[in-house]
This record gives C-alpha cells, sequence and structure tokens, in this order.
C-alpha cells in the first residue's frame, strides 16, 4: 500500500495533506486521472509547437510523473541519437545543450512546471504539499545546477515505479520517498513536471479557432489565433476573459502572408464582436479599439454545438429542431413548441417526452392553486445546460471506460497471432539490416492467409477503438471545460 501511494504520488493522481488531529490525509484527484487518456494529444501538441525534441521530453516526463532535468535530458538524447544511428543519414550526433534549450522554451511557454514544495512539522517531517500558483515560481528558469547529476547524494533518479529525492514519514516510524524542494535550497535538483494546464490552454484556444472558421472563415479565424497567441502568457490562468488587446497590437501581430489590411481587419472584428454568441467584446475605443475574448461565453457555444450534434444522433433533426426552440425561449409549455418547432402535436409530443424521460431537458410546475391540480398548473420545459453537460460527462467517461476495456480484450484475445507477427517483422528487419533479402519472402509465408486476414480485422478493430477513444476525449474536454467555467468550486474549509 505505501509502495502505491508512492507512485500515485509520483504520478501525480494522489495528493496528501494534514488533518486537524495530526494525521496524514490522502486524497484522489480525478482530474489528473481522466487527463491520461489526453497523453497522446499533449505529445502531438508539443511535436507541432516545437519539434522532436519537445515530444521527446514531454513524453519522458509524462512517463516520470516528476523527475529531474539532467536525467530526462540524458535520456531524451540518446534517443534522438539512436534515432540518427538507426535512420543512417550520417549526421552529427546531437548534445545534451539543444535538448537543454529545448527545456527552457518549453518552460518559457509554460509547458513545464516546478513540482509544488513540501510542508514539514516540527520534527522536520512532511505532512503536506504547499500549493503554490504564483507564476514566477512555477515557471522560474532552470539554472545550469539542475542539469548537473547530484553527485555524491544520496538522492537517486525517480523511476516510473520510484519516489524521487527527499525522505518523508507518512506514518509515525515509517520512512519513504516524496518530494523535494527546489534547487535553491541546496538539497539537490528540483523536480518538475509537465503543466497539463497550459495544454489544455492550447486545445480551447484551437476549439475556439476552429468554431470561427466554421462559422466566418479562415482570415477571421487567424484573427482570433493572433489575439489568442498575445494573451496566451499574459493572462491569468484561471480567468474566464483575456486580457484587452488593441487595434493596432493585434494588427502589428498578424503574420505577413495571411495579408490582412486595416480596413478588413476592422471588418472583421466587428462582425466577430457582434456575432460568435459575442464571445469577442469590444470595451474601449484608444488605439483603433480595445477588444477582448469571453472564454466562458466560447466554450459555451462550443459546448451547445456538441450537445445538439448529440442530439442530433439521438433524437433525429426534428429532436434538434424543438431542442433549439428550447435553448431560444428558455420556458416553451409543451403546446407551443409544436408550433414554434412547425411540428405535427402527436410527433412533437412524442419526441418532447422522449427527451424529458432521457433528462435532455427538464420541466418546471406552475400552479395556480395551493393544491397544484394538473388542470390549474402549467408545465414548462427548459434546458439545464449545466445539468445536462454532467450527464452527458459522466456517459462519456463511461464509454471512454468502456472502449479501453474492449480494446485490451481485443489485444488479449489475438496476443498469440500479434506476438507472432512481431517475431517475424524482427527477423525480417535483422536480415533487411544484414543483406540477406532472398530470405525475406520466406519468411514472410510463416505468417499463413488466414492469420493476415485476422490480423488485418484486429489492425482495423483497434483502430476504430482509438479514433473512438479520442473522439471521446474530445468531447470530455470541452464539456469539462464548459463546467469549470460555468460552476465555482467551493471554498477551501477553514482550519
Amino acid at each position: 500500500v505505501k509502495q502505491a501511494l508512492c507512485s500515485l504520488i509520483q504520478q501525480n493522481i494522489v495528493t496528501f495533506s494534514q488533518s486537524r488531529s495530526g494525521a496524514i490525509e490522502y486524497k484522489s484527484l480525478p482530474d489528473a486521472v481522466i487527463s491520461r487518456l489526453r497523453y497522446p494529444r499533449y505529445i502531438h501538441c508539443a511535436k507541432m509547437l516545437f519539434g522532436d525534441a519537445a515530444e521527446l521530453l514531454i513524453e519522458e516526463m509524462l512517463l516520470q510523473g516528476q523527475t529531474d532535468l539532467n536525467s530526462a535530458v540524458v535520456k531524451v538524447t540518446n534517443k534522438l541519437n539512436e534515432s540518427l544511428v538507426a535512420s543512417g543519414s550520417g549526421l552529427a550526433e546531437i548534445s545534451q545543450n539543444i535538448v537543454k534549450d529545448k527545456v527552457t522554451t518549453l518552460v518559457k511557454a509554460r509547458l513545464l512546471r516546478r513540482c509544488e514544495n513540501v510542508l514539514r512539522d516540527k520534527k522536520d517531517r512532511v505532512v503536506a504539499i504547499q500549493s503554490n500558483t504564483d507564476p514566477e515560481v512555477l515557471f522560474q528558469l532552470p539554472s545550469t545546477q539542475e542539469f548537473e547529476t547530484n553527485v555524491g547524494s544520496k538522492r537517486h533518479l525517480p523511476s516510473s515505479s520510484e519516489v524521487s529525492a527527499k525522505r518523508v514519514k507518512l506514518e509515525p516510524g515509517v520512512v519513504v520517498e516524496s518530494q523535494v524542494t527546489p534547487a535553491n535550497q541546496n538539497e539537490g535538483p528540483g523536480q518538475w513536471c509537465v503543466n497539463t494546464h497550459q495544454f489544455h490552454h492550447h486545445f480551447r484556444d484551437q476549439a475556439i479557432v476552429a468554431a470561427v472558421a466554421r462559422h466566418i472563415d479562415q482570415k477571421a479565424a487567424e484573427v482570433v489565433r493572433t489575439m489568442l497567441r498575445l494573451s496566451e502568457t499574459r493572462t491569468v490562468p484561471t480567468s474566464s476573459e483575456s486580457i484587452p488587446l488593441s487595434f493596432t497590437e493585434i494588427y502589428s501581430a498578424l503574420p505577413k502572408d495571411k495579408q490582412i489590411q486595416k480596413n478588413t481587419l476592422d471588418q472583421y472584428l466587428k462582425c466577430l464582436s457582434e456575432n460568435c454568441s459575442s464571445f469577442m467584446t469590444k470595451i474601449g475605443e484608444s488605439g483603433g479599439g480595445v477588444y477582448q475574448i469571453n472564454f466562458m461565453k466560447a466554450m459555451k457555444a462550443i459546448c451547445v454545438s456538441q450537445i445538439e450534434t448529440i442530439v442530433l444522433e439521438r433524437f433525429g433533426s426534428k429532436g434538434l429542431r424543438m431542442f433549439r426552440v428550447l435553448l431560444a425561449d428558455k420556458q416553451v409549455e409543451h403546446k407551443q413548441i409544436d408550433e414554434r418547432a412547425m411540428l405535427p402535436p402527436k410527433e412533437a409530443k412524442e419526441i418532447l417526452f422522449k427527451m424529458f424521460d432521457e433528462n435532455f431537458i427538464t420541466m418546471t410546475e406552475l400552479s395556480k392553486t395551493p393544491d397544484h391540480v394538473p388542470a390549474r398548473t402549467f408545465y414548462f420545459f427548459n434546458v439545464n445546460l449545466v445539468q445536462l453537460s454532467r450527464m452527458l460527462l459522466e456517459k462519456c467517461c463511461k464509454a471512454a471506460a468502456n472502449v479501453m476495456i474492449r480494446r485490451q480484450k481485443c489485444i488479449s484475445d489475438n496476443k498469440r497471432l500479434l506476438d507472432k507477427q512481431d517475431r517475424v517483422e524482427a527477423i525480417i528487419a535483422n536480415l533487411v539490416a544484414e543483406g540477406a533479402t532472398e530470405q525475406k519472402e520466406e519468411i514472410e509465408q510463416m505468417v499463413t492467409p488466414s492469420e493476415r486476414v485476422q490480423l488485418q480485422k484486429v489492425g482495423e478493430a483497434t483502430k476504430m477503438l482509438e479514433q473512438s477513444a479520442i473522439q471521446l476525449d474530445n468531447t470530455i474536454f470541452i464539456l469539462e471545460s464548459f463546467l469549470n467555467y460555468m460552476v465555482q468550486p467551493p471554498p477551501p474549509p477553514k482550519k
């Protein structure tokens, strides 16, 4: 149990604190578990933004959970050089300085951050993790000492199953390993981890840009992308609005190859501030106009669009028309819905109560008399977006779990065949490397035609399940982002 707790703390899935009675209490972080579905997206995003070295760095940091920079740099440098040798390109070896520069770039982009400090009691025992939201501390650039091996120290480099660098008492009389304090306290190299929140901001920005491109055009999307890039590291992470940006600042930051003139930019900004669910507002006239992006309204519009897609698949186009009527008019009687949706009363009533039965819409009773007699009671139907988003989020999480189980079952049922394919491919690769290509066909015949058909079916099934998991995770992310903006967290308990 103690070793499992240490591994979970190392992977940022569990945190701990000291209760009033002095006992150490452990708390799981469900969001950290769900975010593991997005590991491929994190890695791909890092590659698209900063290249192959950044991709391997993020992959290594995600694998370890928490690690020191020297260990990550050494492993990534070795992987890059091994890939160069395997490709036979003949290029010079990559030095660690190139990878170190990439680490600094990732820290400046806030994709890597320092791990939290720990709190100690009077007996110098670690009793809690100190929460720190100061960006100057979390994203302080690494020093030269943090890229060096701590020779002669009792601390060792962490692995995925080990814990890192500071001895901690989880229970009286029991000593295990846990986090370290920053390097400026002379206690060895500090621990670093991936800042998943910044990746989520990238995904949010991508969703906003894609929505603008669908509703208007690519040039409008480029204007929004420029505004998001300008406010990326200057906006408070928990803020529902971006920093104000002037017309002059936006125009000077636009890519020159897009050839967007000042009058064209002014028209796009006016269109964006008047349409697109009003997620962009004009808050001033100085500098040609001051504009601001409202992330909460933007994510609400994207979430509504996602929910409408689900309603369309579930209840058809007629159900979607009724759903949009309820969204637009807030509170509607069932007799008015068929008129505004232009549907036959009988069919509209059937679809309406089907949506009500599946909790896609809610009903409010307004009685004329205290006895709530049905004949003297009005029944208004409406859409509670927060409640509906929570229900769909729960269903998406269950579906994601089912997809993972189904994929594991598909692989385990065909494990023998997949292992045989791997062995054959390894033998062929060795023969090609040695130049003995004449034996290649003979080795390929070790896999029979029926086995090849089965392998093709397994490959198609696993690919479909992987794509389903990616689509489910995208829906989960949109619903989570909307709920995070709409629902305020409860205040922390008083100690």
